[in-house]
């Protein structure tokens, strides 16, 4: 199993890479619809495709990071010791 950091860092580098893979397609699409490519659009659609790829990718990584490093276990059997016990039928 690698370590939870490295493959933090490696799924963040490839949603980037796949980012300015998808941006130069989007690109070419809009191009091709006849859509004139100011710098403004390149800059934002670019901008827009990569961190929105960025942030998902950050977000699915720290729930596996936190997951792998323990956290959440320890958090789970905090809160199971502590939780109260429901009953089925009312006291009387």
């Amino acid at each position: 199993m690698q370590n939870p950091v490295r493959r933090f860092r490696v799924l963040l580098l490839s949603a980037f890479v796949t980012g300015a893979a998808a941006t130069p397609l989007a690109l070419w699409y809009l191009s091709s619809q006849g859509v004139a490519l100011t710098l403004h659009l390149v800059l934002a659609l670019s901008l827009a495709i990569i961190l929105s790829l960025l942030l998902a990718a950050g977000l699915m990584g720290l729930v596996f990071f936190s997951a792998a490093s323990g956290h959440d276990q320890r958090v789970a059997d905090e809160n199971a010791a502590h939780e109260p016990v429901w009953r089925d039928s009312p006291e009387d």
